[in-house]
């Protein structure tokens, strides 16, 4: 369970290193895509873009964590599933934002 938590631990502070490397390369006035719900290609402020992913991972983490917590005498082998793969995929997602970003803003080739 522990080493569980640890490695959903460094996937949000990988998720924090993706937005930090988005908040350098990108321009000031990029859009960053965020996907509300039902609506998609919703396009943001770069600030609220590259905050919005690893707030979200700590939202899914903290839920995951709890959630695997309470059933870890039950069930110890949805441990992974419950806590990794939501946060693989937001990784995942963030990655992918901030490419779109960077290539509607015009800076793919940088």
């Amino acid at each position: 369970m522990i080493a569980v938590l640890v490695a959903g631990g460094a996937l949000l502070l990988a998720m924090i290193g993706v937005s930090w490397y988005g908040w350098i390369t990108l321009p000031p006035d990029s859009r960053v895509p965020i996907h509300f719900g039902a609506d998609y290609n919703n396009f943001v402020s770069k600030r609220l873009g590259l905050v919005v992913h690893p707030a979200a991972g700590a939202l899914v983490y903290a839920i995951s964590a709890l959630a695997a917590h309470s059933s870890a005498k039950a069930r110890p082998v949805f441990i992974l599933p419950l806590v990794i793969f939501p946060l693989v995929i937001l990784l995942t997602v963030q990655v992918g934002a901030i490419k779109v970003a960077r290539t509607r803003s015009g800076t793919a080739g940088e």
